[in-house]
């Protein structure tokens, strides 16, 4: 609309000749910044988006007048002088000042700074010949936690088809039980039925768990911190939160996370719609899991650079290609089933046993011991009836001594120091922990035994976890052992047993290959069985070239197995040097680095970088404190996306660098 006629208009209006610029600016951001709320109020034939209705809905009117000073018997000239004006705008942001002006004359109309509605205001299902505005709506007051703006209240709005029975949301829409999330990435990620994130904000916090290790807690306390003002939001103003907890920083990371698969793999994101939150997205973690198993980390399965690939010229003129891959292994993991070997997962991270040996939690935890549990009465300090608590040992003296000396051993406040040590924390989960009590040591970091005889009574001796190093082959746990002293030795498993090792593969350019979970000792043969599976999935071309700290172990079981022929297996060169005995004759005649000319650059030195898995290892080691509690789905999921994140960082750093990173 043409200014001049506009200000013309204006002018020859009694009351709205006195309207100043900045009023007409404000009216004309407001206005715009509310063409939803506008909109979905109106008759079906007043609903077109591209043409302004003719009148304001009644809320919005009072709204824009009270907060503009404009007489309420004007408003309706008002907006139909500048109504063309305010559809023609393009969405200009709200100002500071802005957010108290509807604070104080909105809110208490129903009317927010941010309202949250469905992308599109019609049915998008394609089976569905309902093709009018939907006008059914449901209202539910949110919060969106905000980067610059901090907690902002807001009106979810959610529309409803009355023929296909589909309700449309924010962020995706429901039928038969299933969200099924929109293509893209939103604005605002939904991460509880009240609440929602900026997305920008995810990125913020995802980017510091790469960087910087920083947990959900810490995130939530930051946020807490740094973005949350009291002065301009209440809980008691809005009967809604504004504490930002854990959980709402893992889902925003999860639901990021399977968005921008399904947006890579050409798919939508479905989930059930009904159960609880915690479950909702547990069944596409897994299904994302499972591909990342049979295709392997996107950015890595094709990639090579001048980093980990190298062209060379052979003697008789023709030119070959060497690639190399890095392996080692990492001292961290997650709960699991107490029986050695068991892959299936734990129901909860509270169990010492899966599903289906959850009878074993019965069953005294000594080792050879297959008697009941003691039941005993524990009276309630607060006068109610007593509860029955079961002990983890039967009611043979000796074993209830044992536990008692574990109960002594894994509790007290000694034991922050030892679990930290044990866990190879480099930070806290949460950084300001309110706990009074240290809980009880539950997960078996460290081997207990305990001798029972002579004076002293029951003694425990802790063995060290030996961590991640590669052995020939998985020595079974000895059976309770009687000594010539006359003492006897006992072994326990009073907590939960949690897998071994993180396995990893990295090109010596620094991205990573693959990861896969030990459950048992690192043997070598499950090295090979890896690296056999990732260098499978498609698209995917063995290496010339493995380096691994035991390859003289792993080479001699590789020997029987035509698919390792051709490839060299080498120490790397500091282990070569420095950890294998020059006297292992196999090790110095097969797996000396310098026997293979094109691991040697021009001024002969090392072409590759045979420590990057190691130091690949260090970065990843900082999740420890992090994933330790996380079941096998979140784990794994948690674990392959830092990996993804990380690689592309990696990617974009050579290509910066002029390393040429391509896809074979």
């Amino acid at each position: 609309m043409n200014t001049v006629y506009l200000l013309a208009n204006l002018s020859r209006h009694a009351v709205l000749c006195h309207l100043t610029l900045d009023g007409i600016v404000t009216f004309t951001r407001f206005a715009s910044h509310l063409k939803r709320d506008i909109l979905q109020p109106q008759p079906i034939n007043e609903s077109n988006p591209a043409t302004p209705p003719a009148c304001l809905p009644e809320h919005i009117l009072t709204f824009l007048g009270t907060a503009l000073g404009i007489p309420l018997n004007a408003m309706d000239d008002c907006w139909n002088i500048l109504k063309e004006h305010v559809w023609e705008m393009p969405l200009t942001p709200l100002m500071d000042e802005d957010y108290e002006t509807f604070k104080y004359f909105g809110w208490p109309l129903g009317i927010t700074a941010t309202s949250i509605y469905p992308p599109n205001d019609c049915c998008l299902n394609n089976n569905c010949t309902y093709r009018n505005p939907l006008k059914k709506e449901y209202h539910k007051k949110a919060v969106v936690y905000t980067d610059h703006l901090g907690v902002q209240p807001s009106w979810n709005t959610s529309l409803y088809c009355p023929r296909c029975h589909t309700s449309y949301h924010k962020n995706y829409s429901v039928n038969n039980g299933n969200r099924t999330y929109y293509s893209g990435v939103p604005d605002l990620i939904q991460v509880r039925e009240h609440q929602f994130v900026e997305t920008k904000l995810v990125f913020t916090w995802r980017a510091n768990m790469l960087f910087g290790w920083f947990s959900a807690s810490n995130t939530s306390r930051v946020y807490q911190a740094s973005k949350t003002d009291d002065n301009y939001f209440q809980p008691s103003e809005w009967s809604l939160s504004n504490h930002l907890t854990t959980n709402q920083v893992w889902d925003a990371f999860v639901i990021l996370g399977l968005l921008e698969d399904a947006i890579f793999r050409g798919k939508l994101l479905v989930v059930p719609h009904t159960g609880m939150q915690s479950d909702r997205f547990k069944a596409a973690m897994e299904e994302r899991n499972e591909w990342i198993v049979l295709n392997g980390q996107p950015d890595a399965v094709r990639h090579a650079c001048d980093r980990c690939m190298r062209i060379f010229l052979m003697p008789d003129g023709t030119f070959r290609k060497c690639q190399a891959i890095v392996g080692d292994g990492l001292s961290m993991g997650r709960p699991c089933c107490g029986v050695f070997k068991c892959l299936k997962p734990l129901q909860n991270n509270r169990h010492r046993f899966c599903p289906e040996h959850t009878k074993l939690h019965d069953i005294c935890t000594i080792v050879d011991c297959d008697r009941p549990v003691l039941e005993v009465s524990v009276e309630d300090p607060k006068g109610g009836p007593p509860k029955i608590v079961k002990k983890k040992t039967c009611s043979l003296p000796l074993h209830q001594q044992i536990e008692t000396k574990h109960h002594e051993q894994s509790t007290g406040a000694f034991l922050y120091k030892d679990r930290l040590q044990h866990a190879q924390i480099s930070q806290p989960v949460d950084s300001f922990s309110q706990s009074r009590r240290v809980p009880e040591q539950d997960i078996q970091e460290d081997f207990e035994s305990y001798t029972a005889g002579g004076q002293t009574g029951v003694t425990v001796d802790v063995q060290k976890n030996p961590g991640s190093v590669g052995v020939a082959d998985e020595i079974p746990e000895p059976c309770p052992s009687k000594s010539t002293a006359g003492n006897r030795t006992f072994k326990a498993h009073f907590g939960r047993r949690r897998t071994h090792n993180e396995q990893t593969l990295v090109r010596p350019c620094g991205v990573i290959f693959a990861r896969a979970t030990m459950f048992g000792a690192e043997a070598v043969s499950n090295f090979l069985v890896m690296l056999k599976n990732v260098f499978s999935v498609p698209g995917a071309q063995k290496p010339e070239h493995i380096f691994y700290d035991t390859n003289c172990n792993a080479r001699q079981q590789a020997e029987k197995d035509p698919w390792f022929k051709g490839i060299g297996m080498c120490v790397d060169a500091w282990h070569f040097r420095n950890k294998h005995a020059v006297t292992h004759a196999y090790c110095q005649l097969n797996c000396n680095p310098a026997m293979y000319p094109e691991l040697m650059d021009a001024l002969a030195a090392w072409f590759f970088n045979t420590s990057i898995a190691e130091q690949t290892n260090a970065w990843l080691g900082g999740y420890h404190s992090m994933c330790r509690e996380m079941l096998p789905a979140k784990y794994e999921f948690f674990l392959d996306e830092m990996i993804r994140l990380r690689n592309i960082e990696v990617i974009r750093r050579l290509e910066r660098q002029g390393h040429h990173p391509r896809s074979l």
